[in-house]
């Protein structure tokens, strides 16, 4: 075989055309779908585009001519001469080479091939090019216009060709919605399609024909209507009802208010049934009329199937403002006396106040569609909601109106509105009615059974709560968590908040349904947040719940928010069981099962009952009656003010036994108040205990066993006190020490006004001086003030009286100290100043000394000015001198300008008719009852009153002792009475018997008597102080005389004083101790002029 070079050849392939390449005659080169032959030698343009330039110029002749397909057309895109490409349905041959812009150029292409482009359903922001098919309601379109375009809809046939007819299921008929032709939809019974695109054209006219300008009737059908007929009801051609036993089609469209039977063009038979029948309503019974079968309709819920004599009736409802739990119920129930709710805590989530119970003034309920309605308020000019009624309406006259529900809220006077909104009138005219009454609050029956409740069990205000027996009906915690906060987690934003610990503070955001959360926030030096610790953790909240607080919910200025999240909740044996709110009661319940001690709260126990942290007592306390508390360690009734910024901050209590070992009967703290009557309580650790202001008032009520039985602690935190400081100081003189002729009653004169006196006092030994302001000649004090210098004891004085006249006398010598005669006040009357009104101080207030650890009750405040400036208080004026009930000691001495206060909302419980049993013995296993308790029991445990806290009381305990307060005992077992008071009122007395003295029985007073004579010579009278002292200085003893004492010489007084008189019977002669001896008195002296020189001196 020859050889064959390629090299001798004509023509030299050199594959696609490329830009800046040499090429010399005869090379044959590709570009797009042609092959070209070089016909002179050159190097190509740097262009792909200008080729055809050097084509132009006849640098290269035509070889091959083919096609190129460059795929779907594109925009910015060289396109070459006999490229291929497809656009829309159509593929086009590119006639003149070009760079594409952003749309199709139809000039610079020819159609090489025709063809179709299935787009799916049709849509009209879409640009459809030729050849495009979509679907338009049931048919198939194509594109049929050679410009493209958008918006165009395909039953425009200036654009579109129809490809196939066909249907398009469109569902029930909606009016409103848009159909297009062969749109398939069902209506009534009927099934129609479209013949045109419209909307709001019903298929059938109303009276049964089709609308055959846009609807052609498919197929004629049946469209059962659930439930029988009803005339408020818009039926549809081809819908089946059920009337009284038959059974009707509709012939026509949209009718209303035709009753099936009365109009055969309206209604057509289909089957015809008992002639008898007459139910037509679920729930309807058939009962015997007075002469023949009658239909009854169903009661409202709640109404009971009775009788009137008669006739069966149905009674009427309760208003839904009465529920019921028993065991047996659900809380799916309505809570009705038949079919009742399951918890007491579901029960009180519906329970409210403000129920309409009765009503009058129907106005309204006239035309519409007559029938039975059950209707919704829709308005009312005061601020109730929630009422619904069923209404009998005729059409014309005034309609029936029963209340089914009585909503909450609402007010007597109220004018509530049903209008026919939704058509729940029929068409008929908006009914009123007129408020009558409304209730304080719903009523919660509870059957007799144990439930087991998930806590705290909040009762809405004014709702009253009743079990059916006191101990067949049993509220006890359920297993597991409840709804009240244990711990929390924070975070904060505050700052630049005021240092300070802000308490009992309530947040006013919650992002549950949570309510009383209560805190106190300690906020730091730096003005942002330190802490918070729970003070109660209400009721109602979950795991996750946030309590926000605001900085005017705290009021510590600055700003940001503190953010509290819910970590963890109490068990319910460890949470509060009932929170009660304004106006509520509860009845005849047993309270079991709170044994755990709570991992938060201020009191460290559960509570029994206790006041919800989210209401106020704004017009009735709660009331407690006939209830048993039995649960250790927690507290039956607890009222804690600190809960409630405004209100009475009360509970009332009757009849409520407290068995709670090692726990607390009742509660009050805080500025709390309880009245208890009748309230017994057992073993518990104290049996009524009030703290920081709380009051506790008791009535036939009992602590027996447990530790402590009345416990009053402390004055109320919140109380603002009066400032006072004590007044001077006190000097002690000595009533015998008078110089001269000066008496105790220079003393008593030396001043005008006691409080305001201005004599003076000068020391003969220390110089020392100071004003005397008041003066005490029973108990030899003398109150000084503008002290100079310390005085000596046993000293002799000078006092310049406000008259100038002067006097002296000998400072006591016990009085004091040896470094000061002067020292402060002691005893029971205490001289105060201080910046207060002339009646700011009261008496049975409480005095408290800075650093002394006592409080003192003010008994009696005299010398009291809000406008005395004293000497030396630096412009304070107000000036007042209290009495003590008990003596100030040495060691207690109120200091001149040592500070004070005066407290008057202190702890107090007032105990009338009450009664001790064996207090002291502890809880219900150290008293051990009915055996022998391992504890004694002590009289001193029933009443313990502590930092300023009062127990008033009256008692009888198991050793049969009675008393009132500390003052009056009577031992019963013994007969002995005892009376301690530091000051006893005997007005209105006749006669005074005062037992008997050793085995004689004393005499009987009837009158103290100021007859400076004694004439009267009685025993039945005593004389006063002034009626001695007139007898025997002011010469009212009479012509008679004295008779001395008498006695031999061995019979003389073991120590005389001088200025003794006696009869000597030895010498029959009185004598006289002068000079330290006996001396005979001249026989010429009578004993009646000695006695008077003795008096006389």
């Amino acid at each position: 075989m020859a050889d064959f070079k390629l090299g001798r050849l004509k023509f030299k392939w050199r594959g696609d055309w490329a830009v800046s390449t040499a090429y010399v005659v005869d090379d044959i080169v590709k570009y797009g779908g042609n092959t070209y032959v070089v016909s002179t030698n050159h190097t190509s343009q740097s262009s792909s585009a200008d080729f055809y330039t050097d084509l132009s110029a006849n640098k290269y002749s035509l070889h091959t001519e083919g096609l190129y397909f460059k795929g779907n057309w594109a925009g910015s895109t060289h396109y070459k001469l006999n490229d291929l490409v497809k656009y829309g349905a159509f593929q086009y041959r590119t006639t003149t080479q070009h760079t594409s812009t952003s749309s199709f150029d139809n000039s610079k292409f020819e159609v090489f091939n025709e063809g179709l482009q299935w787009e799916d359903s049709y849509d009209a922001s879409t640009t459809y090019q030729d050849g495009d098919v979509v679907s338009y309601g049931g048919y198939t379109y194509v594109y049929v216009n050679a410009t493209p375009s958008s918006g165009n809809t395909p039953t425009d046939d200036s654009y579109w060709d129809v490809i196939t007819t066909g249907y398009n299921n469109a569902g029930t008929y909606s009016h409103g919605t848009s159909y297009k032709t062969g749109d398939v939809v069902q209506y009534g019974g009927y099934v129609y399609v479209a013949n045109a695109n419209h909307t709001n054209q019903y298929p059938a006219n109303t009276d049964g024909t089709t609308n055959s300008s846009y609807w052609d009737l498919l197929v004629k059908g049946f469209d059962y209507q659930s439930g029988a007929y009803s005339a408020s009801t818009t039926y549809n051609i081809g819908d089946v009802v059920r009337y009284v036993s038959s059974t009707y089609v509709q012939l026509k469209d949209r009718q209303i208010n035709v009753t099936p039977g009365t109009d055969a063009t309206t209604w057509q038979l289909i089957a015809q049934g008992d002639t008898g029948a007459v139910l037509t309503t679920r729930g309807d019974m058939i009962i015997q009329d007075a002469s023949q079968s009658a239909r009854l309709p169903i009661g409202t819920v709640g109404s009971v199937l009775t009788t009137d004599g008669t006739d069966p009736i149905w009674s009427n409802a309760e208003g839904r403002n009465v529920y019921y739990v028993a065991n047996s119920g659900s809380d799916s129930n309505p809570g009705t006396q038949y079919l009742p709710f399951k918890t007491v805590y579901h029960a009180l989530s519906q329970a409210t106040s403000g129920d309409v119970v009765d009503f009058n003034t129907i106005t309204g309920g006239t035309g519409g569609t007559p029938a039975t309605y059950d209707i919704t308020q829709t308005s009312t000019d005061g601020s109730g909601t929630g009422v619904t009624a069923r209404v009998i309406l005729d059409g014309s006259s005034t309609p029936s109106v029963t209340i089914t529900n009585g909503g909450s809220g609402h007010a007597i006077g109220d004018v509530i509105t049903f209008s026919d909104s939704g058509s729940q009138l029929g068409g008929a005219s908006s009914i009123t009615i007129t408020v009558v009454s409304a209730s304080v609050g719903d009523i919660v029956y509870i059957k007799n059974g144990v439930y087991r409740e998930i806590l705290p069990i909040r009762v809405p205000a004014g709702v009253t709560v009743q079990g059916e027996s006191l101990r067949g009906t049993e509220i006890r915690p359920a297993a597991g968590q409840g709804h009240q906060v244990k711990t929390v987690t924070t975070s904060s934003t505050l700052a630049g908040a005021t240092e300070a610990t802000y308490s009992f503070k309530q947040a006013s955001t919650t992002s549950g349904s949570g309510k009383g959360f209560t805190g106190n926030v300690v906020i730091g030096a730096d003005g942002t947040f330190a802490s918070i610790s729970i003070y109660n953790g209400g009721s109602g909240y979950v795991v996750g719940n946030t309590i926000t607080f605001s900085v005017a919910d705290l009021g510590c200025g600055g700003s940001g928010t503190l953010v509290v999240t819910v970590a963890s909740l109490e068990n319910n044996e460890a949470s509060n069981m009932w929170l009660l709110n304004n106006t509520t009661n509860l009845f005849m319940m047993s309270f079991k099962g709170l044994t755990a001690i709570p991992g938060a709260g201020s009191t460290g126990k559960a509570a029994v009952c206790s006041l919800d942290p989210s209401g106020s007592i704004t017009t009735s306390s709660p009331y407690i009656q006939n209830c048993t508390s039995s649960n250790q360690n927690a507290t039956g009734i607890q009222i804690d003010g600190n809960l409630h910024t405004a209100g009475n901050k009360s509970i009332l209590c009757n009849d409520f036994t407290q068995i709670n070992s090692d726990g607390k009967g009742v509660h009050a703290l805080g500025g709390g108040r309880g009245e208890m009557v009748s309230v017994f309580t057992y073993y518990c650790d104290k049996s009524f205990h009030a703290e920081s202001g709380g009051f506790i008032r008791a009535l036939n009520c009992s602590s027996a066993y447990g530790e402590k039985g009345a416990v009053a602690d402390g004055t109320l935190a919140a109380e603002t006190p009066i400032t006072v400081a004590a007044r001077g100081e006190m000097l002690g003189y000595n009533s015998t020490t008078f110089v001269g002729d000066a008496t105790e009653s220079d003393i008593s004169n030396c001043i005008t006004t006691s409080g305001q006196g201005t004599a003076t006092i000068v020391g003969a030994t220390s110089g020392a001086t100071a004003s005397i302001f008041r003066v005490n000649i029973s108990l030899d004090y003398l109150h000084i003030e503008n002290v100079s210098g310390n005085f000596q004891q046993g000293e002799t004085v000078t006092v310049t009286k406000e008259d100038s006249s002067t006097f002296q006398f000998a400072l006591s010598s016990s009085f004091g100290d040896s470094s000061a005669a002067n020292q402060g006040q002691i005893g029971p009357l205490i001289a105060l100043r201080g910046s207060f009104s002339a009646t700011a101080i009261k008496v049975g207030t409480n005095l408290k000394f800075t650093g002394i650890n006592k409080y003192y009750r003010v008994s009696l405040v005299s010398e009291q000015n809000g406008a005395y400036d004293p000497p030396g208080a630096i412009g304070v004026t107000g000036i007042s001198t209290v009495r003590l009930t008990e003596a100030v000691t040495t060691a207690n001495q109120f200091t001149e300008a040592l500070a004070g206060t005066i407290t008057e909302d202190y702890s107090n419980i007032r105990l009338t008719g009450h009664d001790f049993l064996s207090i002291g013995t502890g809880d219900i296993i150290s008293s051990n009852y009915p055996g022998g308790p391992s504890q004694a029991a002590d009289q001193a445990d029933e009443v313990d009153e502590l930092n300023g806290g009062r127990v008033y009381w009256t008692s009888t305990d198991q050793i049969g002792d009675f008393r009132v307060g500390d003052l009056f005992r009577i031992q019963q077992s013994t007969g002995i009475a005892t009376l301690n008071a530091d000051a006893f009122d005997l007005s209105g007395l006749s006669e005074l018997q005062l037992g008997s003295i050793g085995a004689e029985l004393g005499a009987t007073i009837n009158e103290f008597s100021t007859d400076q004579t004694l004439s009267g010579n009685a025993n039945t009278a005593v004389p006063t102080e002034n009626a001695v002292y007139g007898h025997l200085h002011e010469g009212f003893a009479g012509t008679d005389a004295f008779r001395l004492p008498a006695g031999t010489t061995a019979q003389r007084p073991g120590s005389p004083v001088a200025g003794m008189l006696r009869y000597n019977s030895d010498i029959a002669l009185h004598e006289q101790y002068v000079s330290g001896a006996w001396e005979k008195i001249d026989t010429k002296t009578t004993g009646k002029s000695i006695a008077l020189a003795m008096i006389f001196g």
